[in-house]
Formats: structure tokens, sequence, C-alpha cells
């Protein structure tokens, strides 16, 4: 049940909308993920004091590919409740990304960030049951251990 629910976390922060200013468009969360690691491998990590939020979404999308490595990397474990910590810690790293991608559309427009919010709430919603499901089955376990 929690891995079903980690990959459809996985795949909700994967089309979550990223509305780019200046004009240039919108575009997936996996596309500026793709993006990033041959971007940063050529360029390094050049931050443009001129477009801060588009200088820095090549950051943001490698912070949540490696939250998305992460939680990927546990689907292959026996007993992925041994491991919440490293469940914790991608999930924690997919919402940090999210949520400075809201900040720096909010710092634009607000269509960009109602744009991305919205695209974004289904991922919420399924982070929250993720983390009710590993309460439920720690529930479980304490009734079970007394």
């Amino acid at each position: 049940m929690i891995k079903r629910a980690i990959i459809i976390t996985l795949i909700l922060n994967s089309i979550i909308l990223i509305g780019v200013p200046a004009g240039h468009g919108y575009g997936i969360m996996v596309m500026f993920e793709f993006i990033s690691i041959p971007t940063l491998i050529k360029n390094g990590f050049d931050f443009q004091k001129e477009y801060p939020f588009e200088s820095s979404l090549i950051l943001i999308a490698l912070v949540s590919l490696i939250g998305k490595l992460i939680s990927i990397s546990l689907l292959f474990s026996k007993n992925i409740l041994n491991k919440k910590n490293w469940i914790y810690i991608g999930l924690t790293l997919m919402l940090i990304s999210f949520l400075f991608v809201c900040y720096g559309a909010w710092e634009y427009d607000n269509f960009l960030f109602a744009i991305t919010l919205g695209s974004g709430i289904p991922f919420l919603m399924y982070f929250g049951r993720i983390l009710y499901l590993i309460k439920k089955e720690n529930n479980k376990t304490e009734l079970v251990a007394e």
C-alpha cells in the first residue's frame, strides 16, 4: 500500500507544471530534472543575478531528482517500513523543491503561482497519504507488540 502511494507521489511530482517567467512558457518538473544534469555538467552552478528564478530552476530540479531517486531506490526494499527515515528524506526533498518553485512563481506573477500550486495539490495530497499510511502501520506494529 505504501509502495503504491510512493509511486503515485513520484508521478504526481513529475507532472507539476512550472511556469517560466518572461514569456518562455511552461514545463513539467520531470523535464527540468532531465535538463538539470547536463546543464550542471556543462555550466556548473551558474547563478545569474538578473534572472534568479530561471537560474535556480536547475538546482531546484536537481533537489527534486535526488528525492525521487531516493524514493525509487526504496521501492526495491523488502520491508519499506524499516527505512522510514529515508522515506522522509526523499519526500522532504521533493516537497522543498515544490515549495521553492511555488515561491519563485509567487514573486513573479500570481497566475504562474496559481498554475504551479494547482498542479501540485494532488502531489501534496498523496504526500499526506504516505505520512498517514506510515503512521497507521506504526500503530499496528505497536498494538501487536503489546
